[in-house]
């Protein structure tokens, strides 16, 4: 397998809220044969980049040596595996667009996708991602199944009751402080240490809030920081992004799918289980064919997992 690195000019994310890169670096690992050949693109988690799939990993497997060993055991056949990096200033991506945060969907589905369908002339597109970039990959696939044909959702967050309400109270002692989300933005990145567990937790809301519920270019919080209360009218606008509610949207939509793939660990860390469990049984109801796996693990470290996904994934888009 060929590794490459490039860096992608958008258009769309120029001039974007944040000032984030508009220049985008790309991971490719590809077989010698690639014309033709699926081509897998995998969204990261939050708080990381897709990237981070290529170094070394001591106690794991890197992207590289795990495609070669999946073809070295007959599992996989070559498919090209897209890595973007989309990281962004609050703290990663949910592959949406937002106008607080930048037009991420537009740049994967209008710009960056139709990019490699010229270059490895193949329009066989599925997307898997963990976490955020399971979300990332259900919700492209609701919404985009002329373009993408498969989908591997690896703990993707889902039914925003159980992952994100535990979250808000830590969040609010902190984000009180502050005059507004911004300002406790900008205070983030001044500090030398950014790996405080109190202050991941405040970015990740934050984060959220961003891709959610945008007021223009504004971080609208879903939450008095008084007294706490949840302010219905912003949480709605957070449930109307909850995979769970979008199904019933999307069914016709998921049903033109190849493929989908979801699995999530039985301890997961964040409640994700019972999101995924609530998907798996509205999937069954419209009759939307799906592959559903639980397994004996938490939420972190399981990229164990993409052995299966990826060979299914691979298997399903080449059998046209």
């Amino acid at each position: 397998m060929n590794l490459t690195i490039i860096e992608f000019e958008s258009n769309v994310l120029r001039d974007n809220p944040l000032n984030d890169p508009y220049k985008r670096r790309v991971g490719i690992i590809y077989p010698k044969d690639y014309e033709g050949r699926p081509i897998l693109i995998y969204l990261s988690g939050y708080l990381s980049s897709s990237l981070t799939q290529i170094n070394y990993n001591p106690l794991g497997e890197d992207m590289v040596s795990k495609v070669e060993r999946l073809s070295n055991e007959g599992k996989m056949k070559g498919s090209v595996i897209v890595l973007p990096d989309m990281f962004t200033k609050v703290g990663g991506n949910q592959y949406i667009n937002s106008s607080a945060v930048g037009m991420y969907e537009d740049f994967l589905v209008k710009e960056l996708i139709p990019f490699l369908k010229d270059k490895f002339k193949s329009d066989k597109i599925g997307i898997f991602g963990h976490s955020s970039g399971g979300y990332g990959a259900l919700i492209l696939g609701m919404k985009y199944p002329n373009t993408i044909k498969a989908i591997a959702d690896h703990a993707g967050d889902a039914y925003f009751e159980y992952v994100y309400l535990p979250t808000f109270p830590r969040a609010i002692e902190q984000l009180r402080r502050f005059k507004t989300p911004e300002e406790w933005l900008e205070n983030y990145w001044k500090k030398e240490n950014k790996q405080h567990r109190e202050d991941l937790n405040t970015l990740n809301v934050v984060g959220m809030s961003a891709f959610y519920s945008p007021n223009n270019e504004k971080i609208e919080l879903p939450f008095d920081l008084e007294t706490g209360e949840i302010l219905e009218d912003v949480w709605k606008k957070w449930l109307e992004k909850d995979p769970v509610r979008m199904v019933d949207k999307y069914a016709d939509n998921l049903k033109m799918l190849k493929f989908i793939f979801i699995d999530v660990g039985k301890k997961d860390e964040f409640n994700i289980q019972y999101g995924s469990r609530t998907l798996h049984k509205k999937l069954q109801k419209y009759g939307i064919n799906h592959y559903y796996e639980e397994f004996n693990d938490g939420h972190l470290h399981t990229n164990y997992r993409y052995d299966i996904s990826l060979s299914l994934l691979e298997k399903k888009l080449t059998s046209e």
